[in-house]
């Protein structure tokens, strides 16, 4: 992948979390087409921002495709029609955000949302509204939702607590769960306590990570993966859909930046990036079952 910035796109919109950038988020993200195919988005060390996407569900993958614009982060989710829209945050701390005009299909220009990240993650609501969330330069919590599914977005809220890295999924329940981790390594998460609705309190997960990524089994159990300041890669699952968690169990390889998604017939897939930039895979062979080896990617994204 040539890791040169073609395109631009216009200063960042100036409004509710503003900042300059410090840590950044994770240069990789992945999300579902309509159609069950996945699509995984990155960023390369020159603020590039390419995707590929799997050629049939669960299949083979495309080449990288580049589009225009220049981020540092990105964050990707399916909207209730299956037109997937890709979020992302450029190096002043821009927000952006653009979507397929059809499930599949073509898509539209980068349209600038106001605020300022550094972290941003996605999740979709029971009702269908996406839920953007973000971290900011002083560490500050805040999230925004679709007014109606599809439509457009109100203001940002700010929730308490501080995160330097964010990640999101929805319980089998439909109440959506959010995952962070602060500027010492300390894992965190609250959820809805239903569908749509209010936010439980902040509580802690032990052990320290630098990315994390969240994806839903077949079954509905959430999972959720992480890299260490080391590049230890792990993971951990809920017992049962919506509920406590298992201890952490550690994959062998090392990565730096973590995605994850669920491909059509139920299996996880988690997506990486190295110190060097490489790009690597694994999946589950079954619906919640074992998983593959690596597989790298060609290319190269921000590390």
């Amino acid at each position: 992948m040539v890791a040169a910035l073609l395109a631009v796109m216009p200063g960042a919109a100036t409004a509710a979390p503003q900042r300059s950038l410090g840590v950044l988020g994770s240069s990789i993200a992945a999300a579902g087409n309509a159609d069950g195919r996945l699509e995984l988005f990155g960023t390369d060390s020159g603020g590039g921002v390419w995707h590929r996407w799997q050629t049939s569900p669960g299949g083979s993958w495309s080449n990288w495709d580049k589009f225009d614009g220049s981020l540092a982060s990105v964050a990707a989710e399916t909207n209730a029609d299956g037109r997937v829209e890709l979020f992302g945050v450029d190096i002043g701390g821009g927000v952006w955000h653009r979507w397929q005009t059809t499930p599949g299909g073509a898509w539209s220009s980068w349209e600038g949302l106001d605020g300022g990240l550094a972290s941003i993650a996605a999740a979709r609501n029971k009702d269908g509204r996406l839920e953007l969330f973000g971290a900011d330069s002083t560490g500050g919590v805040w999230h925004r939702w679709q007014t109606y599914a599809g439509g457009g977005w109100t203001g940002w809220n700010r929730f308490d607590g501080g995160l330097t890295q964010v990640a999101a999924d929805t319980n089998a329940d439909g109440r959506v769960e959010l995952f962070g981790v602060d500027g010492g390594g300390g894992v965190w998460h609250r959820w809805q306590t239903y569908a749509g609705g209010g936010w439980s309190g902040w509580e802690r997960l032990d052990g320290g990570l630098a990315s994390i990524a969240a994806a839903r089994n077949r079954d509905g159990r959430l999972e959720l993966f992480g890299a260490d300041s080391t590049g230890g890669v792990w993971h951990r699952w809920q017992s049962y859909a919506g509920g406590g968690w298992t201890g952490w169990n550690r994959f062998d390889g090392g990565l730096t930046q973590v995605a994850a998604d669920t491909n059509a017939d139920g299996r996880v897939e988690l997506f990486g990036v190295d110190s060097t930039g490489g790009v690597w895979h694994r999946w589950q062979t079954t619906p919640g079952g074992a998983w593959s080896d690596w597989a790298k990617f060609d290319g190269a994204l921000r590390s």
